[in-house]
C-alpha cells in the first residue's frame, strides 16, 4: 500500500484518539485501519502508538511522523488541486476575433493544430474587419492588423506584416509589365474593403519614398472575393505576402516591381485586462507567435527584416 495512503490513516487514528474512530473517517474497518497501522510501522521501524483500553497516544517516534505526514498530506492536496486548476485553464472556451485575411491563412490552421493538443481547448474565431471593443463585445483575444480602433482593453503590437503588388500573367500579359512605380498609374486597383477609396499607393526604395496615384474601379468585400478578382483578371492589388506566396509558388499571381516595398501594417494583440489573460489565452498567443516564425512575410517586433527571394 502506498505511504500517503497509510499516512493518511495514520493521522485520522491520531486525531480521533482510536482505530475505530479513524477506520469511520475512512470508511473501511478497524481491523484493516489496524493492519494499515501495522504496515507504516513496519516501514518505519518503529512503533508509532501505545494501545491502550481508552484509545491509541502517538509515540515520540510517532509524534514526528504524524507532524510530517501532515505536511504531506497538505502538499499533495495542493498538488493535486494545481494540476486540477492547470486542467481547467487549458480547457473551455476561448472567443477570438482576427482580421479577415489572416484568420483565413494563418489562425484557423493553428486553431485546428492546437484541438490536437489540447482537445478540450475550445476556440470561437470571430472573423471581422470592421473594429471591435473587446470588453463591449466579451472578446478574450482580438488580434488587429493596421490599427486597433478606438477599444476599451490592452493593446501590444507583437508583429509586422509585409505586403506586396499582385496581379495574374494574364492581367500583366494584356496591360504590360509595370517597370516603374508611376506605371502602376495605367492599372486598375482592385480595392480592399468598402472604405474610403484609395487613390495612391506609397512604394519604398533605398530609403525614398513613392506615392503613385492608382485608379480603383473594383472593391473586394472579402479576401477570397480580392483573389477572385486577381485571377480573373480584373486588376492588380496591395495584399500581404503571406496571402501571395502560395499563388505566386502556382504562377497564378505574379508580384509587381518587386524591388521596391510596400507599406508595412502592424499586428497588435487585444485584450481586456491583464487580469482577464487567462493561461488558455496564453497558450493560444504563445502557439500564434510560434506561427507567426514560420509564416512568409511576418516578422516579430524587433526581428530584422528578412530579403525574401525575388520571383525567377
Amino acid at each position: 500500500m502506498d505511504l500517503l495512503n497509510l499516512l493518511e490513516s495514520f493521522v485520522r487514528v491520531i486525531d480521533s484518539g482510536s482505530l475505530s474512530g479513524g477506520a469511520r473517517q475512512r470508511h473501511i474497518s478497524q481491523p484493516a485501519m489496524s493492519q494499515q497501522l501495522n504496515l507504516l510501522e513496519a516501514q518505519m521501524g518503529q512503533e508509532l502508538v501505545f494501545r491502550t483500553n481508552k484509545g491509541v497516544k502517538p509515540t515520540v517516534a510517532g509524534k514526528i511522523v504524524y507532524e510530517h505526514a501532515q505536511k504531506m498530506l497538505r502538499q499533495s492536496a495542493l498538488m493535486f488541486e494545481a494540476v486540477q486548476e492547470q486542467v481547467a485553464a487549458e480547457s473551455g472556451s476561448l472567443v477570438v476575433s482576427v482580421s479577415q485575411p489572416m484568420g483565413g491563412d494563418i489562425i484557423t490552421p493553428l486553431i485546428f493544430d492546437l484541438r490536437k493538443q489540447y482537445p478540450d481547448l475550445t476556440v470561437s474565431i470571430r472573423m471581422e474587419d470592421q473594429f471591435i471593443d473587446v470588453v463591449e463585445d466579451g472578446i478574450d483575444l482580438a488580434i488587429r492588423t493596421g490599427a486597433t480602433g478606438d477599444t476599451s482593453g490592452i493593446s501590444r503590437k507583437i508583429a509586422i506584416v509585409e505586403t506586396c503588388l499582385a496581379a495574374s500573367p494574364d492581367y500583366l500579359a494584356r496591360h504590360g509589365v509595370p517597370q516603374t512605380p508611376e506605371a502602376l498609374s495605367a492599372l486598375n486597383y482592385i480595392q480592399y474593403r468598402n472604405e474610403k477609396l484609395v487613390d495612391s499607393l506609397d512604394l519604398f526604395r533605398h530609403g525614398k519614398r513613392h506615392e503613385v496615384r492608382v485608379n480603383s474601379e473594383f472593391v473586394a468585400g472579402h479576401p477570397q472575393v480580392m483573389v477572385q478578382a486577381l485571377l480573373n483578371s480584373v486588376g492588380f492589388t496591395r495584399m500581404p505576402l503571406f496571402m501571395m506566396q502560395d499563388y505566386e509558388e502556382t504562377g497564378q499571381l505574379q508580384r509587381l516591381l518587386p524591388d521596391y516595398q510596400c507599406e508595412e501594417k502592424p499586428v497588435y494583440l487585444v485584450y481586456p485586462s491583464r487580469e482577464a489573460m487567462t493561461r488558455k489565452a496564453e497558450i493560444f498567443i504563445e502557439a500564434m507567435i510560434e506561427r507567426f516564425k514560420d509564416a512568409a512575410g511576418i516578422r516579430l517586433v524587433g526581428q530584422k527584416p528578412v530579403q525574401l527571394a525575388q520571383p525567377a
